[in-house]
């Protein structure tokens, strides 16, 4: 399905550990910061990956070439997704309340030249905090990683962008208009997400 590695996939269903800690360490649910939303996403990171299992599945099941409006639908296992052989699929870690904490997208298209591996970090809110996102691309060799931080009103707080070679992951110049780039969706609010009423479902 993908032409480049892909992120290690996780299954199983619905799960509400997050509801059961207190405020983070570094800072709060709703971190307004610079500083203290980049500790908030390492945390968020550290529970995804203690509760690498419990993430919900979803993948956009329409056909890629055609033209179909988005038809996303949630998958019991990462074998059940795996033969849906869709071009867009996430793993959605959810608070108590089915509101996403942390959804990362995988990306790409039948052409297998790119690749789009995208984090979003929500605040307890629903708001967006950060977007984390690594493009990966054979048109210019390129890894182009963004990182884009959000106040909760949705503003943009800083943004940095790094190119590495594909191959060596050294960093390297790219002149503008030197490579094809592909553009995210931001989803300031978790209710923007595509599959936010599947989300609201208990898994």
């Amino acid at each position: 399905m993908l032409a480049l590695a892909c992120l290690a996939g996780v299954k199983a269903p619905w799960a509400n550990a997050w509801a059961q800690r207190s405020a983070a360490s570094r800072g709060s649910q709703n971190p307004s910061g610079v500083a203290a939303i980049e500790a908030y996403a390492r945390e968020l990171d550290a529970y995804a990956r203690r509760n690498a299992r419990r993430g919900r599945l979803f993948a956009d099941t329409a056909n890629y070439e055609d033209g179909s409006a988005p038809r996303w639908q949630e998958f019991r296992t990462q074998r059940a997704l795996e033969r849906a052989e869709s071009y867009s699929v996430a793993t959605v870690w959810p608070q108590a309340t089915n509101e996403a904490l942390v959804a990362r997208f995988v990306l790409s298209s039948p052409s297998g030249d790119w690749a789009q591996y995208a984090t979003y970090y929500y605040r307890s809110d629903g708001t967006l905090a950060k977007l984390h996102s690594e493009l990966r691309t054979f048109m210019g060799d390129l890894i182009v990683i963004r990182d884009r931080l959000y106040d909760s009103g949705g503003k943009l707080l800083q943004e940095k962008t790094r190119y590495l070679d594909l191959n060596t992951r050294k960093p390297k110049k790219v002149e503008a208009g030197s490579f094809m780039d592909v553009p995210l969706e931001v989803y300031a609010k978790t209710n923007a997400l595509p599959f936010y009423s599947l989300l609201k479902k208990k898994g």
